[in-house]
């Protein structure tokens, strides 16, 4: 493997992840504040009132949409970067990478599902879970190994898999569990543009 291979397949990943990861730092921001939005006009239409939120309710959905198909394409051209990547890695790497790219694909997924009515939110979660373990597993397999050169990347990155997971688990509190997320969600997406800034500039022996 030289530079070159190395700096064209991860520059690959980096647009999509660059991509998703601001859109998902938008979402973090944008969801709470629909959500809020949402219980209050909600809470209007059973008291009787005017709903005092005007059309912001209405705007802030179309932004929400908007935004998840900005983070499905980010996660679309992310999947198709690590098939690249892998192939030109040693094959515990590029086995190690297989297995973020798998991730990616079930996070894609479960990402659909959370938008699709009438489908349970817990698969979408479960899904999302999963998700989480394997890339905390492929990142925490290229931070360890001799033959990876982008190993401060990974290990930046198996630290926003880390915060991610935490929020999570946090997100099931009511009233705070969507902003603690939110927070957590703002820091792991900055950590991962880094981690994989990390990669892409990493020098190939």
């Amino acid at each position: 493997m030289n530079n070159t291979s190395w700096s064209v397949e991860t520059k690959k990943v980096f647009n999509g992840i660059l991509l998703f990861s601001l859109a998902w730092i938008a979402y973090g921001i944008f969801s709470p504040i629909e959500s809020l939005f949402s219980g209050v006009s909600t809470l209007s239409s059973f008291a009787g009132s005017p709903d005092v939120t005007g059309g912001a309710g209405t705007v802030l959905s179309i932004i929400i949409y908007l935004l998840l198909i900005g983070i499905g394409v980010g996660y679309v051209l992310t999947i198709i970067g690590l098939k690249k990547f892998s192939a030109i890695l040693e094959s515990a790497d590029g086995k190690a990478v297989s297995s973020v790219r798998t991730a990616f694909i079930l996070a894609l997924i479960a990402v659909v599902l959370d938008v699709l009515p009438l489908i349970p939110g817990i698969i979408g979660d479960i899904l999302y879970l999963i998700a989480i373990i394997l890339m905390l597993v492929g990142y925490s397999t290229l931070k360890g190994s001799s033959t990876f050169a982008g190993k401060d990347g990974a290990s930046t990155l198996f630290v926003a898999m880390i915060l991610i997971l935490v929020g999570w688990v946090l997100d099931f509190i009511p009233f705070v569990g969507d902003w603690i997320e939110a927070v957590l969600t703002i820091v792991a997406y900055i950590l991962t543009l880094v981690g994989w800034g990390k990669i892409k500039n990493a020098a190939v022996a």
